[in-house]
């Protein structure tokens, strides 16, 4: 079979860039639900969606005795995630494909929907998502250092 698209691997390497930032991500959500909730409570979440912990974790640190402006910047981050997810999952559920547009006369490259034909995700999206997803889960990194600076035993510094 001949290989139509990414011959020079940009695309793949973009991808690779946005799923370690999620996975970094994924950790924090799963480390912070198991240290904020009973013991006997986290088993029950850990097979939750994304942006499930999220909106759980969202609702778990705001009755953490923290700081309100580490508070405020820890959800703001967390919000950003549910967004950002919703890109990471078109790139995790869809192919990458040649596809020519109506307007158009060349051939690009993209990511495109299986559900939807009017949702892709060119190169410079997927640039930008990378830069983003891997700004933010040092965003969340740093967020959580700060509760630890504020006594929390929580998570090592991992940044």
């Amino acid at each position: 079979m001949a290989k139509l698209v990414d011959l020079d691997h940009k695309w793949a390497t973009l991808i690779g860039r946005v799923f370690i930032a999620f996975g970094s991500i994924e950790r924090q959500t799963h480390e912070s639900l198991k240290k904020w909730l009973e013991e006997q409570v986290y088993p029950h979440v850990k097979h939750m969606k994304l942006s499930q912990r999220i909106d759980l974790l969202i609702d778990v640190v705001k009755k953490q005795n923290f700081e309100q402006e580490n508070i405020d910047s820890f959800v703001a981050d967390l919000t950003k995630a549910k967004t950002l997810a919703k890109k990471r999952n078109l790139i995790a559920h869809n192919p990458l494909m040649l596809c020519l547009f109506q307007e158009e006369t060349d051939f690009i490259e993209a990511i495109v929907s299986n559900l939807r034909d009017d949702v892709t995700m060119e190169f410079h999206e997927l640039e930008a998502l990378a830069i983003s997803s891997e700004e933010l889960a040092g965003n969340i990194i740093d967020g959580m250092t700060k509760f630890r600076l504020e006594g929390w035993e929580g998570l090592p510094i991992t940044r």
